[in-house]
This record gives structure tokens, sequence and C-alpha cells, in this order.
């Protein structure tokens, strides 16, 4: 009898990032409906499926709630951060805003799509974006919480 092992789920978060008026500034989506955090502000993303890859996940679920089509090209890992609580490991993925709109496409589980400051985010952001912003501020690639 093999003792089953131990598996963390793994979520591809995006920072999609605008400068404005010389301000550093990205998209946070506030959550409803979900039976967890409502009324929390997040960064976009999801679970990865099945044979799907992280740049593949992402992409997917930009599509999905944000209704824009990113490319692997234009996105890049900047932090890992390792969630024991959740039992999952998110992989913050970064994009540059150029010509992208995004929009909400889930309007069941989204309330609004808002871009902060990051270095000012919303009192009602959660904790896990919080910790995962200041540590890529301070260039570190690993958290855990």
């Amino acid at each position: 009898f093999m003792k089953e092992r131990f598996q963390n789920g793994i979520v591809a978060d995006l920072l999609m990032i605008k400068n404005e008026d010389g301000k550093k500034k990205i998209l946070l989506s506030k959550r409803k409906n979900t039976g967890y955090k409502d009324g929390e502000y997040e960064l976009p993303g999801g679970h990865l499926e099945e044979n799907e890859d992280l740049y593949e996940a992402m992409i997917r679920e930009a599509k999905e709630e944000l209704g824009i089509s990113l490319k692997r090209e234009n996105l890049k890992i900047v932090h890992i951060m390792h969630h024991y609580t959740g039992k999952r490991m998110n992989f913050i993925l970064e994009t540059e805003k150029s010509d992208l709109e995004p929009r909400i496409m889930e309007v069941d589980k989204c309330e609004e799509l808002k871009w902060v400051e990051i270095n000012n985010l919303p009192e009602k952001t959660m904790e896990k974006v919080k910790i995962i912003i200041s540590y890529i501020e301070k260039g570190e690639l690993y958290s855990k919480m």
C-alpha cells in the first residue's frame, strides 16, 4: 500500500503592467460570487488544466477572463509563490500592456477590473497579492505563505 504522494495545484497569475504619468500600474480583478474572498482584489489567472503548460494556461486564462490575446513571447515569469495553506504553487507571469484592452468577460465572477499603482494597492487587496508584489518589487523570485 503506497501512501499517496502530496500534490500541489499549479496556478498562473497575470501581472499586467502599464506606465501612466510616470507611475507603474497593475491590473487587479475584484472577486464576486466565488465563495472565496469575494469583494477582494486579486491578480487575474487560474489553475492549469491537464496537459497544459504554464504559458498556455496563462494565455487561455487571459482570454477567458480579460478577453485579451497574449503571446508566449510577451510573458515572463517574475515570481513563484509557494502557497502552503492553499496547497498550490502560484507562478506570476508579467506582461506589459501595449495595445491590449482588458475587459470583464466572466461577469458572474468578476465585479470590477481596476488599474492601481503597484505601490499603492487598495485596502481590500488579497494578502497573497500584497506579499507577491512586495517580493517582486524587491527583485525576489520566490516567496511562501
